[in-house]
């Protein structure tokens, strides 16, 4: 020891301490003999608990010697501890460092009890509470920690009339308790650490320690220790309660020849009452923040189950919700008829370990498949799996069985019945969620059929025509089934193509359309006029309002052409023979947006006459006027509905104009390209949210 109880000048006093668990024992030591009676009291319990706290971090985290620093300043006083570990403070938490370090004197299963000891940068946390400045020097080598205690305006370090101060002999330190400063910055643990350490150095003794039972019957668990112990029936030992020996107790072996002579009682008591009363109230706030957090966790979980109405993004985030804060490992099986539950999702708070997991979770022969197949009821089931304990509960919702829900930890770490409560109770939220997305799934599946059978599954092929067709439909469909439908229509006449929009979404609308179509094709099949079709089309849909319990019909709207036969060029040869020119058609509109004639030069333009809407009118109040169009080589017409001109961006709608010059910008695009093009421009101004289902249809001829 170096300048240990010297005259009360400014030169800097220091120690080295090997690296072992009495290191920071020695360093308290140091302190009191270089400081006792030239610093406040309660300056001096700082120091030595900011001290403990810095070598005990030197000596468990770096594995080196550690060389403790005092100068006094004034009525403060100047600490430094240095370690010889290269790596910069928070660079273990930045990247991986491999650095070579010296075996250490510590079990790796050593335990101090304090938080701050076990974890880089609770010490420092704990020195800017407490200090008045501190800071870090680094070197080649090492590093050093200092921090000054007292005034914040530091003297000059020439010797004054003020270092003139009086010794006070070396003597027994009288009977303190913490400061108050001191304890708010200490958590429970810490408070008992320093508790101790007063009492190891007041007493004629070689170490102490604090111990308490286990949580659930677990292991015996050190809440702060100090110097080297021994076996523990060597040591003279005081409850920390007489009344509640759930706190815990206090270990002391005396030193050497010293017996019982060197324990004073009184002062025992007065500091385990102390630590008892700092344990107990630790248990409390540890208790209720455990309280609060799992009912965070239980909220938040199940906001996020309830976000999802996928089944399999549901399953996933179940099996990841647990990991790792409440479970290693999580797998979810669902279940099938007559055959062993399929594994679902698997997670590892180990990602190198998924794989590992997710063959031994769905192994047929292995115990934890044995225990999901035999799982029934609201009980939780335990067993060992994978080498620790693990549980397994059912998900059931509306009384039906969805699955199995299996978390596992690693050996030593039981279940709590709290943490047994909770998973429980995220099982049963999780199944409820579980069975919504499935039968949201369900129902999605079932519109989607219905919303294809409402366009022809192939285009047919026609003779002179290039066809193509896209379809978008809104983000807020959901379940809804749409009511834009397409179809091309045989019959004696020719060929007819048609596009429609029935007002509104879901059965209602799906039931018109259904209707429309249906009409269509009869009709079209027994060569009428595609006028005449309209008319009976329109008594068809205004029939069926009548009908409606509700007094509620639904209106349609309809783009028909039908086919007429081939164009001829003007100019016909001396002969008399007329050479086929493109494809002439016969346009009807019924309440339905103009279609888009794409002209070989590249300009669009509107073309038809609108008409009335079908199913609204009497027969003597409506109107489908019908115009002849003819289609030259590469000239196209584009059918769509009003989810087209109606994509909106903001309150913007893209409208006609940017239609067309939507369109024009297609040329030289086959049918199916000018379809995709259109369907892209629509969403791409709507910013991918279409708010009204899309249908396109365009007829080309090729040339």
């Amino acid at each position: 020891m170096n300048g240990a109880g010297g005259s009360p000048t400014t030169t800097t006093q220091a120690i080295t301490l090997p690296p072992t668990p009495d290191s920071p024992r020695s360093a308290r030591r140091f302190l009191l003999e270089t400081l006792r009676g030239r610093l406040d009291d309660d300056l001096l319990d700082s120091a030595l608990l900011l001290v403990t706290e810095l070598v005990t971090n030197v000596v468990v985290h770096a594995g080196t010697a550690a060389t403790v620093d005092v100068r006094q300043e004034g009525d403060g006083v100047r600490v430094g501890v240095a370690d010889r570990h290269p790596v910069r403070i928070g660079m273990a938490r930045v990247k991986k460092v491999d650095v070579p370090r010296p075996p250490s004197a510590f079990p790796e299963e050593a335990d101090f009890g304090i938080d701050g000891l076990r974890e880089d940068g609770r010490g420092l946390a704990l020195v800017d509470a407490l200090a008045t400045s501190w800071g870090t020097e680094h070197r080649p080598g090492g590093k050093t920690v200092w921090f000054r205690l007292g005034s914040a305006d530091v003297p000059s370090e020439e010797p004054g009339a003020e270092d003139a101060a009086v010794i006070v002999p070396a003597q027994t330190r009288p009977a303190r308790l913490i400061a108050r400063d001191t304890a708010r910055a200490l958590t429970a643990e810490g408070e008992v650490n320093e508790l101790l350490a007063q009492l190891v150095d007041a007493l004629i003794v070689t170490a102490g320690q604090v111990r308490r039972p286990g949580r659930d019957g677990g292991r015996v668990e050190t809440v702060a220790t100090l110097g080297v112990v021994g076996e523990a029936d060597e040591a003279v030992a005081f409850p920390l309660d007489p009344t509640q020996s759930s706190l815990g107790e206090l270990l002391l072996w005396p030193a050497p020849g010293a017996g019982l002579a060197g324990l004073d009682v009184d002062r025992i008591r007065l500091a385990t009452r102390w630590m008892a009363l700092a344990l107990g109230g630790g248990d409390m706030r540890r208790a209720e923040e455990r309280r609060i957090g799992m009912l965070s966790f239980l909220a938040e979980a199940s906001d996020l189950l309830a976000g999802s109405l996928d089944l399999g993004h549901s399953l996933a985030l179940l099996a990841r919700l647990p990991v790792p804060r409440l479970a290693q490992w999580c797998a979810v099986y669902l279940h099938r008829e007559n055959a062993d539950p399929a594994l679902w999702s698997a997670a590892h708070a180990e990602e190198n370990m998924a794989g590992a997991l997710g063959a031994a979770a769905a192994d047929p022969g292995g115990v934890l498949m044995a225990a999901v197949r035999s799982a029934s009821g609201d009980r939780v089931h335990s067993l060992t799996a994978f080498g620790g304990p693990a549980m397994v509960m059912v998900l059931r919702a509306r009384r039906r069985v969805l699955g199995v829900l299996a978390l596992g930890r690693p050996e030593g770490s039981a279940f709590a019945a709290d943490e047994i409560d909770l998973l429980a109770d995220l099982a049963r939220r999780a199944a409820f969620a579980i069975d919504n997305a499935r039968l949201y799934s369900r129902q999605v599946e079932l519109a989607g059929t219905l919303q294809a059978g409402l366009r022809p599954p192939d285009l047919p092929m026609i003779e002179g025509l290039d066809l193509g067709s896209a379809y978008g439909a809104a983000k807020s469909a959901g379940l809804d089934v749409g009511g834009d439908f397409f179809d091309l229509l045989w019959g004696p006449l020719g060929w007819t193509i048609a596009i429609g929009d029935v007002c509104g979404k879901g059965a209602e609308a799906a039931t018109v359309t259904g209707v429309a179509r249906a009409v269509l094709r009869l009709l079209t099949g027994r060569g009428t006029d595609l006028g005449e079709v309209l008319l009976e089309l329109n008594r068809t849909l205004r029939d069926a309002a009548s009908s409606n319990p509700n007094g509620q019909g639904r209106f349609c709207t309809l783009a028909a052409a039908s086919i007429a036969g081939p164009a001829s060029l003007l100019g016909a040869s001396p002969a008399g023979d007329a050479q086929a020119a493109g494809i002439r058609l016969r346009l009807f509109l019924a309440g339905h947006p103009q279609p888009v004639v794409l002209h070989a030069d590249g300009h669009a333009s509107l073309v038809g006459r609108p008409g009335t809407l079908l199913g609204v009118l009497d027969d003597d109040e409506v109107s489908f006027p019908a115009i002849d169009v003819t289609l030259g080589p590469g000239e196209s017409l584009v059918f769509y509905t009003d989810g087209v001109i109606e994509a909106r961006d903001g309150r913007d709608l893209l409208g006609e104009e940017r239609l067309l010059a939507a369109v024009a910008g297609c040329a030289g695009l086959s049918a199916q390209g000018i379809a995709d093009r259109v369907l892209a421009a629509a969403e791409r101004f709507a910013g991918g949210n279409l708010r009204d289902d899309v249908a396109i249809l365009v007829a080309r001829v090729p040339g």
